[in-house]
C-alpha cells in the first residue's frame, strides 16, 4: 500500500516528504528493497524516513530514488549500513539518528561528495571509528554526538582531504584519545568534546595546531591539567569551557596567562 501511495506522487514539487510512523511503538516491520521507486519522479527539497524496524539486505536501494534530494533524514530505523550510494549524489545534508550502526560508516559515505553536513547521532550500538572520511571537500559540519564511540588517534587521520570542516561535535561519547595531530582539520572553528573522557589534554600541548579554533569544549571530560601549555596555539579562541575538570598546582593561572588574549 505504501509503495502504491508513493508512486501516486509522481510528478509532484514537494518542499518536504515524510515516510513512515511518528512512534516508535507503530514502528513498520521492514523496509522492503524498491520501496522508495516511485519517488524517482517527484521533485523533493528534504526527505525524512522514519520508524522501520528492519532492512531487506541491508537494502541497496534506499538511495536510488532520494540521491537529488538536497536533506535526507534517516530516524529512528534499523539500518545497520549505509546503502549504495549512487553517482553525482546531490545530497547535501545527512542525518542518521537512533539507527543501528556498530562503526562511523564512513567509506560509503564519503561517496556524498556535496555533502556539507552530516550528523550520526543517538546511535546506541555506535562503538567503533575505524574507517576514514575521504575527499569530502565541501564538508564543514560533522556531529557524532550522543553515541558510544572509543577511538584513538583523534583527529587527523580520520579526516582526509577534508579542508573546509569547520564544525566538529564529539560530545557524549565513550573514550577518546588526542594525539596533537589536527593537521588535517586546521581550520576547525568548532570543537565540542564534553562529556566524553579524554586522554592527552592537560599533559602536553594537544590543541597546538588549532589555531583558527573560536569555541572548545572540554567540559566534564576527566582532564587533569598537569601542563603550563595545555592551550597553547589556541590563538584565537573566544570561549573555552571546562568545567568538572581539575588543575595541579598553580596551572590554573599559568594556562590563562597562555590565554590572555
Amino acid at each position: 500500500m505504501m509503495q502504491t501511495s508513493l508512486q501516486g506522487l509522481a510528478g509532484l514539487q514537494v518542499s518536504r516528504l515524510i515516510v513512515g510512523e511518528f512512534r516508535d511503538s507503530d514502528k513498520l516491520q521492514d523496509f522492503e528493497r524498491g520501496l522508495l521507486t516511485g519517488l524517482c519522479q517527484v521533485q523533493m527539497e528534504e526527505f525524512v524516513l522514519i520508524c522501520f524496524r528492519e532492512f531487506e539486505d541491508d537494502t541497496d536501494t534506499l538511495f536510488n530514488c532520494i540521491g537529488n534530494v538536497s536533506t535526507v533524514r534517516l530516524v529512528n530505523l534499523g539500518l545497520e549500513e549505509i546503502s549504495q550510494v549512487p553517482e553525482r549524489s546531490k545530497v547535501k545534508q545527512l542525518e542518521c539518528k537512533k539507527c543501528s550502526f556498530e562503526d562511523v560508516p564512513a567509506l560509503k559515505l564519503s561517496l556524498f561528495k556535496e555533502l556539507r553536513v552530516l550528523r550520526i547521532t543517538k546511535n546506541k550500538r555506535l562503538k567503533n571509528f575505524r574507517q576514514n572520511f575521504e575527499g569530502l571537500t565541501n564538508l564543514e559540519v560533522i556531529d557524532l554526538s550522543e553515541n558510544r564511540l572509543t577511538f584513538s588517534g583523534c583527529c587527523s587521520p580520520q579526516f582526509q582531504n577534508c579542508p573546509n570542516l569547520k564544525y566538529l561535535n564529539l560530545s557524549f561519547n565513550s573514550n577518546i584519545r588526542l594525539t596533537g595531530d589536527f593537521a588535517n582539520v586546521k581550520n576547525l572553528l568548532y570543537l565540542d568534546l564534553q562529556h566524553t573522557t579524554l586522554f592527552g589534554p592537560g599533559s602536553y600541548p594537544v590543541f597546538l595546531s588549532l589555531q583558527k579554533l573560536i569555541y572548545l569544549d572540554i567540559s566534564h571530560t576527566k582532564t587533569e591539567v598537569k601542563s603550563q601549555c595545555t592551550f597553547c596555539g589556541l590563538n584565537s579562541l573566544q570561549v573555552l569551557k571546562m568545567a568538572g575538570n581539575s588543575f595541579e598546582g598553580n596551572k590554573l593561572a599559568s594556562n590563562f596567562q597562555n590565554l590572555s588574549h
